[in-house]
């Protein structure tokens, strides 16, 4: 094994797009890939789930949680696994516009109430739950079709809080990872998440920060690599007593991918590692984006098409299962 200790005390995991219809990892896969206790990563929308917007009249109603879903984490189960799920988007059927998270997001309170519902719902009907996370890069793609970062945050703090109030009631402990970034300049959004428009759970070591450091050396400041801006984030980030875990769930992908073609004889597993895992004793996860072929995220997967390992694949595997 070629990564330095701090991995052995980290969990690692894999994400998945069974949400987006794409294929189900077997349970074998899942074994290749998986340590007991690792992550597996996926969407559970909240339109798919709350078809009739109802949740928060009664708390005895279920989510409906969709066939293949209840698959994929009945065999992550089998697996040794625990499922890691991300509550996203909308709901069309509460009154928004739009089921994306690109053009709408939950902002009255009775959105805010159903949502934290959706939520609960996740909470007490996916087996083997490892965790939960609120959104998926707000700050980025699924912004909330907000105009500025002041009001993004603002509407996003008062759902997390809604959202983590309701979880607590029914489980004290489950992680919760809010934050929901892009990027590897991250250091202002959580500082001012939490100092200027009251997300609450600061210090928590329940409560994660939710990042995707998609870092491939290129330079995005001047004379600065995107591995020393994120460095630079989490040094400032800590600076600033923010002590709360770091969840990265997703990583990999077409970063990986152009640092491994520009260096063929490296390995992006180690440099991950040695960049980003081991330069901070609080990063609760790394869920590498992802396990299965996706010819939207060509070159990424640890499996082929035909599901057989990449060189990805075994990297992963002598990085984070042997």
């Amino acid at each position: 094994m070629f990564l330095g200790s701090s991995v052995c005390a980290q969990t690692a995991g894999v994400a998945v797009q069974v949400s987006n219809g794409k294929r189900i990892p077997s349970v074998t896969q899942l074994q290749t890939v998986l340590k007991p206790g690792d992550f597996v990563r996926d969407v559970l929308g909240w339109r798919k789930v709350d078809p009739k917007c109802d949740l928060r009249s009664d708390p005895a109603l279920p989510i409906a949680i969709p066939p293949a879903m209840q698959t994929l984490y009945s065999n992550v189960a089998a697996a040794g696994g625990r499922n890691f799920v991300t509550l996203a988007f909308n709901n069309i059927k509460c009154g928004q516009l739009a089921n994306d998270g690109g053009h709408a997001f939950p902002d009255t309170p009775e959105l805010r109430a159903e949502f934290a519902a959706y939520a609960v719902g996740v909470v007490k009907q996916v087996p083997a739950l490892g965790g939960v996370s609120l959104w998926n890069e707000m700050n980025g793609t699924w912004s909330g079709g907000y105009k500025t970062e002041a009001d993004k945050l603002r509407a996003y703090c008062l759902l997390a809080n809604a959202v983590i109030g309701e979880i607590r009631k029914v489980d004290a402990n489950i992680p919760i990872a809010i934050g929901a970034t892009v990027g590897a300049d991250v250091d202002r959004w959580f500082i001012d998440m939490f100092d200027v428009y009251g997300c609450t759970g600061k210090g928590d070591p329940t409560i994660w920060l939710d990042v995707h450091p998609y870092l491939s050396g290129k330079k995005i400041f001047p004379r600065q690599t995107d591995w020393v801006v994120w460095s630079d984030s989490v040094r400032n980030i800590r600076a600033d007593q923010i002590t709360n875990p770091l969840i990265a769930t997703e990583w990999g992908a077409k970063a990986a991918y152009l640092w491994s073609t520009a260096h063929p004889r490296s390995n992006y597993m180690k440099v991950f590692n040695d960049r980003v895992v081991s330069q901070d004793p609080a990063v609760a996860g790394f869920i590498w984006f992802e396990m299965l072929y996706d010819k939207a995220a060509l070159h990424a997967g640890l499996f082929d098409e035909a599901g057989n390992l990449t060189a990805f694949g075994g990297q992963y595997i002598s990085a984070f299962v042997r």
